[in-house]
C-alpha cells in the first residue's frame, strides 16, 4: 500500500549523520494542533519496530483536536526513512528524537523546554529510557505496551518466514480490511530477526530497564498495557516493573487487547484514546 499521508501531515526529509560519518535521510514531521482550541504543547511520538508515523492518525488527530502538536519520525529503514535499524540502538532513537524535537517543537518561534512523550512497543522502551535519564525536561510520559518485558518469540513465531514475522493479525484484533484500519505503510523490517544488532540492543536495554532504572517523581506518567494474548511483550511483568520503578505512574490494562492498543477494535481504541486525552488534560 503506498504512503498517502492525510492533509494534516507536514512531512520533511530529515538528514541524520551516524557516528561513522555516514548520512541517511529520515522521514520526520508533525501534525499541527487545531487552531480552534487553546494550544496545549508539543508531543514527541516514538514508534514501534516495523512501524510508520503514518499508521497512527486516529490517535494523532485526537491529540490535535485538544490542542497538541504531534511530532514524529520514522526509524532508519522504516516507513519513509533510509538506512537500517541495525545501525542504531534504543539510545540512538533517543538521540534522534532529541534532534527532531529541537527542529520542530517550537512555540511562537521558541523551542519548548519541556517534553511530552508517547512511546509504543520498542518506542515505549525508548521513551522509558529517555525519561529515566531526563534532566527535568520531560513533563508527561505515556507508555503503550512498552517493550520493557519483551518476549523472544513474537508475532507469527518460529513457523513463519522470516521467523518471528510481524503481522497485523498478531498486532491487533481489528480486521485489516475494515474501513477504520489506519495502517498506511507496510511493516518493515518484517521481523526483529532481520535486524539482529538492534534486537540484541533492545533485549539488553529491556533487561536494564527492569533492574537498574527509576523514573523521577516529577515526571507524570500513564502506562497502558495489553492483555495476556499479546505475544510481543509480557504485560503482567511490565506492570510489575512499572509499579516498582515508577510507582507514581497510573496504569491501565486492556485485557482483551493485542499489542497495538491504539489501533485495536473500535471499542478498545476509543476507550484508550479517551483515557489518553483525559490524562493529558490533567494539571
Amino acid at each position: 500500500m503506498p504512503s498517502i499521508p492525510t492533509p494534516y501531515w507536514n512531512l520533511h526529509a530529515f538528514p541524520y549523520t551516524l557516528n561513522e560519518g555516514h548520512s541517511v535521510v529520515l522521514r520526520a514531521g508533525y501534525i499541527e494542533a487545531s487552531p480552534n482550541v487553546e494550544f496545549k504543547g508539543n508531543i514527541l511520538y516514538y514508534q514501534g519496530l516495523g512501524d510508520s508515523i503514518l499508521n497512527h492518525d486516529p490517535l494523532f488527530l485526537a491529540l490535535r483536536e485538544i490542542g497538541y502538536k504531534v511530532i514524529a519520525f520514522d526509524y532508519m529503514g522504516q516507513g519513509g526513512s533510509e538506512g537500517s535499524m541495525n545501525r542504531t540502538t534504543i539510545q540512538g532513537i533517543n538521540e534522534i528524537g532529541d534532534l527532531v524535537w529541537k527542529e520542530f517543537a517550537t512555540v511562537s518561534g521558541q523551542q519548548e523546554p519541556q517534553m511530552n512523550i508517547i512511546g509504543w512497543s520498542a518506542g515505549g522502551l525508548a521513551a522509558y529510557r529517555r525519561a529515566c535519564f531526563s534532566k527535568k525536561d520531560v513533563r508527561k510520559l505515556i507508555l503503550i505496551a512498552p517493550g520493557i518485558a519483551v518476549n523472544c518469540i513474537v508475532g507469527e513465531g518460529l513457523k513463519s518466514f522470516p521467523p518471528n514475522k510481524i503481522t497485523l493479525r498478531t498486532l491487533t484484533n481489528a480486521k485489516p480490511t475494515a474501513q477504520e484500519d489506519p495502517h498506511v505503510d507496510p511493516i518493515k523490517p518484517q521481523s526483529p530477526v532481520e535486524v539482529p544488532l538492534f534486537t540484541l540492543n533492545l533485549l539488553k536495554t529491556a533487561w536494564l530497564s527492569q533492574r537498574a532504572w527509576k523514573i523521577p517523581k516529577h515526571i507524570q506518567g500513564h502506562a497502558f498495557l495489553s492483555g495476556p494474548n499479546d505475544n510481543y511483550v509480557d504485560a503482567e511483568n511490565t506492570l510489575k516493573v512499572i509499579q516498582s520503578n515508577a510507582s507514581h505512574f497510573k496504569t491501565h490494562m486492556f485485557s482483551e487487547a493485542l499489542h497495538e492498543i491504539d489501533n485495536e477494535t473500535p471499542r478498545v481504541a476509543n476507550k484508550f484514546r479517551q483515557k489518553v486525552l483525559q490524562f493529558l488534560n490533567e494539571k
